[in-house]
């Protein structure tokens, strides 16, 4: 099924490789302002983006530490949907920090993105993780780094503000992107179905 054309619009995907060598995804959305170009906006976004998932943000806290050392994130393919243009990818191989036991690697944070309109077309889900079992609370996710991961989130929003890129959900059913308002995270571990490639 080819993409939709979005104005504006990147549908963003954040790669990786599980501690078992599956492959994982999480796809985001941004929208750029009209004053710049694609490349812009990529250039703009790329670095803030890097540094969500592995610097810290304020008391916010990032994925890469909780990744397992034998997991990895591998490389961000940028996709403007406008019909035409080719993807941009740009490499980012950086290995885990957690070296506790990995969980198995379909075991996911669910990050709940809202925007202002109701519906499921007007809301989006990013799958965080793997994880190892330091983060496993008697089968749930840890409640600090459920809260840590929802202020990480909430703090790229306001890292975002004024950047020309605005994290946003897109409704490929409807051709539409609105711009991404609050993000909740919970303690209940989800699965990430496109990881249960054994």
């Amino acid at each position: 099924m080819p993409l939709p054309v979005i104005a504006d619009t990147i549908r963003t995907s954040v790669e990786g490789v599980t501690n078992q060598g599956h492959h994982w995804a999480n796809v985001l959305h941004f929208r750029k302002t009209g004053a710049i170009t694609f490349a812009a906006a990529i250039a703009i976004l790329d670095p803030l983006l890097l540094n969500q998932y592995t610097v810290n943000n304020g008391a916010g806290l990032n994925m890469r530490t909780f990744l397992p050392t034998t997991a990895s994130l591998q490389l961000f393919r940028y996709t403007p949907l406008d019909g035409a243009s080719a993807s941009t990818v740009i490499n980012h191989v950086l290995a885990g920090l957690d070296a506790a036991e990995p969980m198995a690697p379909s075991l996911a944070v669910v990050v709940t993105l809202r925007t202002a309109l109701r519906g499921r077309s007007h809301r989006g889900r990013a799958y965080i993780g793997p994880f190892t079992e330091s983060q496993n609370a008697s089968g749930s996710v840890n409640p600090a780094l459920a809260t840590g991961f929802a202020l990480q989130w909430n703090n790229f929003i306001t890292t975002l503000a004024g950047s020309g890129v605005s994290l946003v959900v897109a409704s490929y059913l409807h051709g539409t992107a609105e711009n991404v308002t609050t993000i909740s995270c919970d303690t209940k571990w989800d699965t990430q179905r496109r990881r249960l490639n054994v």
